[in-house]
């Protein structure tokens, strides 16, 4: 069984469009305990079934029956697969829950159909399925460059957060769409010497404007002592960071009492994300 963590963005600069029409930018993820389980039992039928406790997620254009196909008919194992995914990570959420379990889908599958597929051989692929799909086959903290999909591991920053998810769905297409319309501003550079004061997201003053729950959200989270208040990605979900435990679950208590959903985690490193269990 494979834990498939939950990520956030630390910084997140938009610097225009590609050719594909994908967004260039320059991030830099993070992974945190919040997370997904997949469980993996080979079968004597050639064939990918999927369950999850979720089931609207059980149909084939989720990323874990695609990666799964794809992965049956480029190699033809002799096996097929039974994956049952356990579902906690909000769902369109700015959290990466789906390009994880995609890449925990990929490198399950290289082990349990024996494809000895490298590290890069796995990247080219994950990138078909997403563009933070190749950050999960590392986790920890990295740096992604191009569409995101292009991933340079980064020293650890231990972190303690809250995240909130206030029940809303956004899709990055429309979070990109929002900033197209927006107002070009000065392009912002991740200094690593700043610390916190280098946390930045350019998707979230349109995301703000357009959804005032989000920024109600990102003042209550000052407001119960969080030291910093970001938007994750393409949201909705917004993060604290916390110095102060106590605060840190009383900030909890008060966003379960509105009806959110509350995760009080923290940053996990490469190693950590990789365990199973």
């Amino acid at each position: 069984m494979l834990n498939s963590y939950a990520k956030i963005n630390l910084f997140l600069e938009v610097l225009g469009k590609l050719p594909d029409n994908y967004h260039q930018i320059e991030t830099l993820l993070c992974s945190v305990s919040l997370y997904d389980t997949l469980k993996f039992v080979l079968t004597k039928s050639p064939s990918v079934n999927l369950w999850s406790n979720l089931p609207e997620l059980t149909v084939e254009n989720n990323l874990v029956f695609k990666v799964a196909e794809y992965l049956r008919k480029e190699f033809k194992p002799q096996a097929g697969v039974q994956i049952n995914l356990e579902k906690y990570i909000p769902v369109a959420a700015g959290l990466g829950g789906g390009s994880s379990n995609a890449a925990a889908t990929l490198r399950a599958l290289n082990s349990l159909w024996s494809l000895n597929l490298s590290l890069v051989e796995m990247e080219r692929i994950a990138a078909e399925f997403g563009s933070d799909v190749p950050f999960f086959l590392h986790g920890g903290c990295a740096w992604g460059t191009h569409r995101g999909e292009q991933v340079e591991p980064r020293p650890f920053m231990p972190l303690d957060l809250l995240l909130v998810n206030p029940g809303i769905g956004i899709s990055s297409s429309s979070a990109y769409g929002l900033l197209s319309k927006a107002k070009p501003e000065e392009r912002r550079h991740w200094d690593p010497n700043a610390g916190t004061q280098s946390f930045f997201n350019r998707l979230e003053p349109a995301i703000r404007q357009a959804y005032p729950v989000v920024d109600s959200l990102l003042n209550e989270l000052t407001e119960t002592g969080a030291k910093v208040a970001m938007m994750s990605g393409s949201g909705p979900t917004c993060f604290g960071i916390y110095e102060d435990a106590n605060l840190q679950k009383a900030g909890k208590e008060y966003f379960d009492g509105k009806g959110y959903s509350s995760f009080i985690v923290r940053s996990i490193s490469r190693e950590e994300s990789h365990i199973e269990t």
